[in-house]
C-alpha cells in the first residue's frame, strides 16, 4: 500500500483532478479496499499460521501412546481449526457451544484429534449444500462422570440398517466417493482405548449425530 506522503499527493491529486486510475483500479476503490484486503491477508496468514501449528502437532509420531491430563475444549478448538476450510466450503453455519468449566479426561490429544478431524469431515461431507448446519457442543454429564462430545449435521442422514454397522472395519456407505471404511473404525478403537464410547442416532433425509463420551478425570466439576 503507498506510504504516507505518496497517500498525501494521490488524496490532492483525486481532490484536483477527481477519481482516476491506479494499477488498473479506480483511486476511491483502492483506497477504500485495499486497506480491508490487508487486513484480510493479515489474519490468513495468521491462521495459517495456527494451522501449520496444529498439523505438526496432529502429524506427531506418538511412540508410546502416552496419556496426559488434557481439556476435552481445547482439542476440539484445533480440530476444527485444522479442517476450517473443509468447513468453509461446505456450511455456511457451524456452531459451537463449548461448555465452560468442563474437567478434564485422560487421554492423548493427538489421537482423539484424528477422532475429531473425521467426524467433522464426515459432517461436512453429508451435508447437501452451504445452508445446512453442522452443530458442536461438549457437556459434562456430572450424573455419569462423563464429558461428552456431540456433532450434528443436518445433513442426508443414514439409513437405519446401515447404523449398527458403521464402525465396523472397511463398511462404508462412500464407497463411490472413495471412502475406505477405515475410519470410524479406527476411532471407536481408539475411544475405546480411553474408555470411553462412540455412538450415532440419525434419521435418513434429516441429518447425523454422532456422541463422544470420555471418562472425567474427576467426577466434581469445578467452578
Amino acid at each position: 500500500f503507498p506510504s504516507h506522503d505518496s497517500m498525501s499527493i494521490l488524496e490532492e491529486r483525486y481532490r484536483n483532478e477527481g477519481d482516476f486510475m491506479l494499477g488498473g483500479v479506480p483511486y476511491t476503490e483502492m483506497r477504500s479496499e485495499i486497506p480491508r484486503i490487508l487486513n484480510e491477508m493479515q489474519e490468513g496468514a495468521q491462521r495459517i499460521k495456527r494451522i501449520v501449528h496444529d498439523l505438526k502437532g496432529f502429524a506427531r509420531k506418538d511412540d508410546a501412546g502416552d496419556k496426559t491430563e488434557i481439556a476435552l475444549n481445547d482439542v476440539v478448538r484445533t480440530s476444527l481449526r485444522l479442517v476450517e476450510s473443509t468447513i468453509r466450503r461446505s456450511t455456511n453455519h457451524c456452531n459451537s457451544d463449548l461448555a465452560e468449566n468442563l474437567p478434564s479426561v485422560l487421554g492423548n490429544a493427538q489421537r482423539i484429534e484424528q477422532i475429531i478431524v473425521n467426524l467433522m469431515l464426515n459432517a461436512c461431507q453429508a451435508l447437501h449444500g452451504v445452508e445446512e448446519s453442522i452443530f458442536v457442543t461438549t457437556r459434562y454429564n456430572q450424573t455419569t462422570g462423563n464429558v461428552i462430545l456431540a456433532i450434528r449435521d443436518e445433513g442426508m442422514g443414514i439409513s437405519e440398517e446401515h447404523l449398527p454397522r458403521l464402525m465396523d472395519p472397511f463398511f462404508t456407505t462412500k464407497r463411490n466417493s472413495g471412502g475406505t471404511g477405515l475410519g470410524l473404525s479406527v476411532s471407536s478403537g481408539i475411544i475405546k482405548e480411553h474408555g470411553g464410547n462412540l455412538a450415532f442416532t440419525s434419521t435418513l433425509g434429516k441429518g447425523t449425530t454422532v456422541t463422544l463420551t470420555l471418562p472425567a478425570i474427576d467426577k466434581e466439576c469445578t467452578a
